[in-house]
């Protein structure tokens, strides 16, 4: 069938239906999906788009399309004005180079070298938080993951230049979805772009520097493992391409960690019995010795609990897109090239077919036998899937449990407004900056 035959809605002339995205960070497309099925037409900034749900959707966009879709063509009329030409927007050999280029910072010793550092700036952060009558999450969780991402992909303390280098990421994020594409400080394109320009400029700096000092190979953080390694010719990532990669990772880096960390803290308060469950875990698995990455691995509970984290709020973003630059069939449909194909990750995760009760918030649905992720392995893909599938997970993932390791050894908490008094949370983004929190001190037992 002909792409003009499937279900859906275009929106309005020139711009489509870009508010869906913009005012819901595009989490309104469940409500099209319940309405048309897993099939549907869209439409964002004048390019036509086919939606598709479900795992097969996924593993066909994701992993077995190959040069029949494009990321660039997905991403850059979205991104590529505020964020360049990272990794994510790249396509073929020059992605697969770039990718394995910055692999060694991302996997194995390095990531294990990581773990003190980031316990180091959350152990200062929660004690902060303590000494506030309350804690706004989302923003305070943001500063931490920022903090830890400038100190170990960047390798500079920065402390003092947080909340301006947070300033410029907000403008960034905003830039994205601008209608009005003009220059200047009255727009929020013309914003993003000076926001681009400072952050540029600073990387460029620490790029120089780091470059200047040497001793690369021997690097504990990622930007000297990036500037580091070679490909099989000898050449590494030039200047350029490495600022790309670390303005979209550290926006990345902090972000998603902040949402996710934002969540898991409201579920753990609004839920006694797993912050207890947790808690009892932690304590059987490292006893009174302190905290490493073995401990982590052993954490199985947490990572049932992070992982209906990343299935009920998708907190790397609820849309992935892709260009067609060639005929693309997909649920009988033929969509054609120039067209924009979309998966959605938070779609797909509350799929009924999927996963039981998908609307209810439950960890469990990840233990034995249960294990409702394993019945297709393209049913969870909140880090995405294939060949761009989030090169940070296993940063953000041991980011995260170390977080929660901290806070539920050391702390109680509670969160304000009550869980149930947010609902429904089909548009997370809506609501995550509402929340806040007291921390205290947990009294050391007898």
């Amino acid at each position: 069938m002909q792409v003009e035959q499937m279900p859906g809605d275009l929106g309005l002339p020139g711009l489509g239906r870009l508010w869906q995205v913009v005012a819901t960070e595009g989490f309104g497309m469940l409500s099209d999906y319940r309405r048309y099925g897993p099939v549907f037409k869209s439409s964002f900034l004048g390019r036509h788009c086919a939606v598709l749900i479900g795992p097969q959707a996924n593993r066909r966009v994701l992993i077995e399309a190959g040069d029949q879709l494009s990321s660039y063509e997905g991403w850059g009329p979205f991104t590529e004005h505020v964020f360049g030409q990272p990794m994510m927007l790249q396509d073929g050999e020059r992605h697969r180079r770039t990718r394995r280029l910055m692999a060694p910072a991302f996997h194995g010793a390095a990531i294990a070298t990581y773990s003190r550092t980031m316990q180091q700036i959350f152990k200062q952060g929660f004690t902060s938080w303590t000494e506030q009558r309350s804690v706004p999450i989302h923003q305070e969780c943001r500063k931490l993951a920022l903090v830890i991402g400038i100190r170990l992909l960047l390798g500079v303390e920065a402390e003092a230049q947080v909340e301006q280098i947070e300033r410029w990421y907000s403008a960034l994020l905003a830039g994205t979805t601008a209608l009005l594409r003009l220059e200047g400080p009255l727009t929020a394109y013309g914003r993003a772009r000076f926001a681009r320009e400072q952050l540029q400029a600073l990387l460029g700096r620490i790029v120089a520097e780091r470059q200047r000092r040497g001793g690369l190979e021997d690097s504990a953080d990622a930007l000297g493992l990036f500037l580091a390694a070679v490909d099989e010719q000898g050449e590494p990532l030039d200047r350029a391409q490495v600022v790309d990669e670390l303005v979209h990772l550290v926006n990345g880096a902090h972000f998603t960690t902040a949402t996710a960390l934002t969540w898991a803290l409201v579920e753990l308060a609004a839920r006694p019995g797993w912050r207890e469950r947790l808690r009892g875990e932690l304590e059987r698995v490292t006893g009174s010795e302190p905290l490493d990455v073995a401990h982590l691995r052993q954490l199985v509970q947490m990572g049932w609990f992070l992982k209906e984290i990343e299935r009920f709020y998708s907190p790397a973003g609820a849309i992935l897109f892709r260009g067609v630059r060639q005929p693309f069939e997909f649920g009988g449909y033929v969509i054609p090239a120039g067209w924009l194909v979309a998966v959605s990750p938070f779609v797909s995760h509350r799929m009924a077919e999927l996963f039981a009760d998908p609307d209810h918030f439950e960890p469990e649905r990840f233990a034995p036998p249960r294990e409702e992720d394993r019945q297709d392995p393209l049913a969870l893909v909140g880090f995405g899937a294939g060949p761009h599938v989030c090169i940070g997970r296993e940063f953000a993932l041991m980011e995260l449990k170390i977080a929660l390791a901290i806070l539920l050894r050391d702390y109680d908490w509670t969160v304000a407004p009550a869980e149930q008094a947010v609902t429904p949370r089909l548009f997370p983004a809506r609501t995550r900056d509402r929340y806040r929190a007291r921390f205290v001190k947990r009294t050391a037992p007898n």
